[in-house]
């Protein structure tokens, strides 16, 4: 199936040589309001122009039936000679109607309401169906109206005539298999621009595109949506890019990152970054040179804490991204994989796994860093109490196998707060005491941000930027990210004593996007 999208012009219909103008215009000027005496100009090629408003009224009346051959297509007719061979089935006329300016405004006979197309439908059709159809085949035309409603966004308004055509262009159905020409080059360079790129957007690698010169009809050609279809693909993927959305640039660019193994390779680990998978992330980017070094650094047993950087930078995407409830929910959970991770490394081999729980073996009360003994902590009741119930389980016999799950240490969030509290009460005492917000604060548990994001997860409710801010006790998304920075630098300052001054510059993923950006650019 061939499909012709046309958009008409002001000079599309054009006026011969000894036409019979005059003699009809004198019958047809009473239909036109307000009446204005039109007069054709001289155009190109010995033929005369006229409004294509007053054109349209003046040979669509009975009167003029036999007056036909005065009217000239000369662009219409290069199209024609292009692709009379392949048989079009359908043509959309797309036609202007500025109807909505009054009859004082459009006093002018140089306003643009008579520039207007929409009364040439009926002598188009009568060409059309002279030119493309025979008694074999039938032609189809639909005609497809511009008609702004406000005066103030008329067909100059870049912005609006682009929601006009994409309105119009909803209603369009094709088959997936038709071949779907275009010629833009007509009307405004709002509607030629609007044609242009919805066309594309909605029918892709089915559009072709019809052009020619008035002048020249040796340079009517047709071009393959490939490339200019590729430069707004193109532009779209770098506004997604830059809200953070790599699935969305992954769709738009699928045909050119086949060809391009670096793009794709850092598009494949961004979209990992995204949803958390952290080590699908660094796989992905150990096929990629520049990152070879960044990837064995992270992978090492001491740079255990390189994953709550990433949790904690992504909370700040999300939160660029107006995702509030995915930003809270990352921000906690980069302190939940801080304080996991900081256990691993605390306790080393004394880590037992049962069902993927971790738990703490009665081994830890035999270490020589004395876990239990040489605390700073003023108060040491908690860690009393899970060290007797190490003792306890210890104390039990080694082929023992029905022991219950609460006998045993179990390595969640509050427990390892208080190892923590513990081994460096005075320093986050002196340097870090607002920490105090992941354990009770003076026995009230409505200050643990443990028990808040239980509260939180458990209901089933929105959250707002102010809801973020109050959880995490600051004022502003700046106070925010300085926060969990600092709260990061201060848990990992043991193994990283420089710690980092942005959670941007902490992050892999922050180098990946800018080579990203670089390497679409460069599609």
């Amino acid at each position: 199936m061939n499909i012709w999208i046309l958009t008409i012009g002001s000079s599309d219909v054009q006026l011969k040589p000894g036409n019979s103008w005059q003699k009809l215009f004198k019958i047809s000027r009473s239909r036109l309001s307000p009446d204005r005496g039109f007069s054709p100009t001289a155009g190109i090629k010995g033929r005369f122009q006229a409004p294509a408003r007053v054109i349209g009224v003046t040979y669509s009346q009975p009167e003029a039936d036999q007056e036909f051959d005065d009217l000239a297509f000369p662009l219409i007719d290069n199209f024609i000679g292009q692709i009379k061979g392949d048989k079009i089935d359908k043509i959309i006329l797309v036609l202007s109607d500025q109807s909505v300016f009054s009859l004082a405004e459009r006093s002018s006979q140089h306003h643009p309401y008579w520039q207007d197309t929409c009364t040439l439908q009926p002598v188009l059709e009568k060409y059309f169906k002279k030119e493309l159809q025979d008694g074999s085949h039938s032609l189809q035309i639909q005609p497809l109206f511009l008609k702004p409603t406000s005066t103030a966004e008329g067909l100059d308004d870049w912005n609006g005539v682009l929601r006009l055509v994409q309105d119009e262009f909803s209603c369009l159905e094709f088959p997936d298999n038709a071949t779907i020409y275009v010629s833009h080059q007509a009307g405004t360079p709002a509607i030629s621009s609007a044609i242009q790129f919805t066309s594309l957007s909605r029918f892709g690698q089915q559009v072709k595109f019809l052009v020619s010169n008035e002048r020249d009809a040796n340079l009517t050609r047709i071009l393959p949506s490939s490339e200019y279809l590729k430069g707004i693909r193109k532009k779209e993927a770098e506004a997604l890019l830059s809200t953070y959305n790599y699935a969305g640039v992954e769709a738009l660019l699928k045909d050119e990152l086949e060809h391009n193994e670096e793009a794709k390779t850092l598009l494949n680990a961004a979209k990992n970054w995204n949803v958390a998978k952290f080590g699908d992330f660094l796989e992905c980017l150990g096929h990629h040179s520049k990152f070879a070094s960044d990837v064995e650094a992270r992978t090492k047993k001491e740079n255990w804490w390189w994953i709550a950087y990433e949790e904690a930078y992504l909370a700040v995407i999300r939160e660029k991204q107006d995702n509030i409830v995915e930003a809270f929910f990352h921000s906690f959970r980069a302190f939940e994989g801080i304080f996991s991770s900081w256990g691993r490394q605390y306790f080393d081999e004394h880590i037992e796994y049962i069902d993927g729980v971790p738990y703490l073996n009665p081994s830890a009360l035999d270490d020589v860093r004395d876990y239990f003994s040489r605390r700073k902590c003023k108060d040491v009741s908690d860690l009393k109490k899970i060290k007797e119930k190490l003792e306890a389980l210890g104390a039990k016999p080694p082929e023992e196998n029905n022991i219950k799950s609460d006998e045993r240490v179990k390595l969640e969030m509050q427990t390892l707060c208080k190892f923590f509290r513990s081994s460096r009460y005075k320093e986050y005492k002196d340097n870090c005491g607002e920490l105090e917000i992941f354990w009770d604060t003076k026995n009230n548990k409505e200050n643990n941000v443990s028990e808040k994001r239980n509260f939180i997860i458990h209901q089933v409710q929105g959250m707002s930027e102010p809801d973020l801010w109050k959880f995490w006790d600051v004022a502003s998304p700046e106070k925010w990210e300085d926060r969990l920075l600092k709260f990061l630098n201060f848990i990992v300052k043991e193994s990283c004593p420089e710690g980092f001054n942005t959670l941007e510059n902490a992050s892999l993923m922050a180098k990946v996007h800018e080579k990203l950006e670089s390497a679409i650019a460069q599609l």
